[in-house]
């Protein structure tokens, strides 16, 4: 398959997956001989079911260009595991096939050329080549798309306010047979805001609520100054413990926090195209951000109370026994207190936080009374922890996170107090196998 570099990122391996018709009976053939040999044994001799899994089988995807709208919702694999499950009422998923034991030749060849025809690259790994070659694609779309129509050439840097009536979702250009979709987006460069055009509307969606949080902090004033002076000497002290370079880098991140509260009230997915609607958010924050302020630069003063707390019951913890449990709440502490942690965190999920760090401190003594049981704990959680991370979650979560990672990574956070600390109540029931419900989706 030859792919335009500016087309690269819109392309789905669903559809290419079912290979040429003229393959499809060996690929389904290597298929059943990867699965497992309890699932296997029901679908043997391979070859003739898979005769009759050829018979069976909806009809096939368009291998063309795909927009999002147009991309099959299953992959083959996943297809075949249902008609599997479907003829011989044995339990099959995706998964259950061994990808990696299907021949090179029944799996479709991506070769990305330029806009000269020239090779840029190949591979089989159509996500690994998306991957590699991600900046590059996206350069190609905005040079293909103010090339080929210079009123298109939306790209600019140095943007310190809102000053076009509307950012477009999209823009098409043609180039020969071909449609090229541009994303334009707003991206956080600091200091200002820059539009750049994006190859798809997933990277444009991951970029402009940040962008949009920059521009609202560049129009609102801060009231970090007049909040400063007025903190009891208490919360000085717990803010002066912080893990951030200095005060204003902490200050300028509570803002932001009350910034996005802001932000994804009015814009649960944060995503502002229009003028009108970025100075609405903008009035919004102004008419709160002192009261909102107040209440953050306090909430966080609170977190690294309670962070302090923690530490000194994990310092005081020194028998050799304890390691493996001591280790563990120091990564959970370390995940949860960090450089630009009350922005990541966001205010909705900051407010839990106070308990989470208490957890630690009341898992302490626990610990120190019964190794064994916590051990038993330790193990439900990191097991929650491994599952995951497998499904690409990381603590401290990344700023792109899918929504079903976010919501999984807390659920941890409310296992561990159900584990360690039930004193202090979860604020929901939850369980190894509810997260596992979360990850799959």
């Amino acid at each position: 398959m030859r792919v335009p570099l500016a087309l690269l990122a819109r392309l789905s391996p669903n559809g290419f997956d079912w290979q040429v018709p003229g393959l499809r009976a060996e690929l389904v053939t290597a298929l059943i001989k990867s699965l497992p040999k309890n699932i296997r044994r029901n679908v043997v001799p391979a070859a003739d079911w898979a005769a009759r899994l050829l018979a069976e089988l909806p009809p096939e995807p368009g291998i063309v260009q795909t927009l999002p709208t147009e991309v099959p919702e299953k992959s083959f694999a996943a297809t075949l595991a249902a008609l599997i499950q479907k003829l011989t009422y044995v339990p099959v998923t995706e998964r259950d096939f061994d990808l990696s034991r299907i021949p090179s030749h029944l799996r479709v060849t991506f070769e990305v050329t330029d806009e000269r025809g020239r090779t840029v690259a190949s591979d089989k790994d159509l996500a690994d080549l998306q991957r590699r070659l991600g900046t590059r694609v996206r350069d190609s779309v905005a040079k293909a798309t103010s090339a080929a129509a210079p009123a298109n050439a939306i790209e600019r840097t140095g943007l310190t306010t809102w000053d076009f009536t509307e950012l477009p979702r999209f823009l098409d250009t043609k180039q020969g047979d071909n449609t090229i979709r541009g994303y334009p987006t707003l991206v956080d460069d600091g200091d200002s805001v820059s539009i750049r055009m994006m190859s798809t509307e997933i990277e444009q969606a991951r970029a402009l609520p940040r962008g949009v949080r920059r521009l609202l902090l560049l129009a609102t004033p801060s009231p970090s100054a007049y909040v400063q002076q007025h903190l009891t000497a208490a919360e000085k002290l717990s803010l002066a413990t912080s893990p951030y370079k200095n005060t204003p880098a902490l200050f300028e991140d509570c803002l932001a926090a009350a910034i996005d509260d802001v932000l994804y009230r009015v814009r649960p997915d944060g995503q502002v195209f229009m003028k009108a609607e970025f100075t609405n958010i903008r009035d919004r924050v102004s008419g709160v951000v002192m009261d909102s302020m107040f209440e953050t630069v306090g909430l966080v003063a609170r977190v690294l109370a309670a962070g302090r707390t923690a530490d000194k019951a994990l310092k005081a913890a020194t028998s050799m026994a304890l390691l493996p449990g001591i280790s563990d709440a120091r990564g959970q502490l370390a995940a949860l207190i960090y450089p630009g942690f009350v922005s990541e965190t966001g205010l909705a999920q900051l407010r839990h936080l106070p308990r989470y760090l208490g957890g630690i401190s009341a898992r302490i003594p626990k610990l120190v009374d019964n190794p064994g049981r916590d051990r038993v704990w330790m193990n439900e959680a990191q097991a929650a922890t491994t599952k995951f991370e497998n499904a690409g979650g990381t603590m401290p979560l990344a700023a792109d996170a899918a929504a079903n990672l976010v919501r999984a990574r807390w659920m941890i956070e409310e296992l561990r107090i159900s584990l360690f600390a039930q004193e202090l109540k979860a604020a929901e029931s939850v369980s190894l196998q509810r997260i596992q419900k979360v990850l799959v989706g």
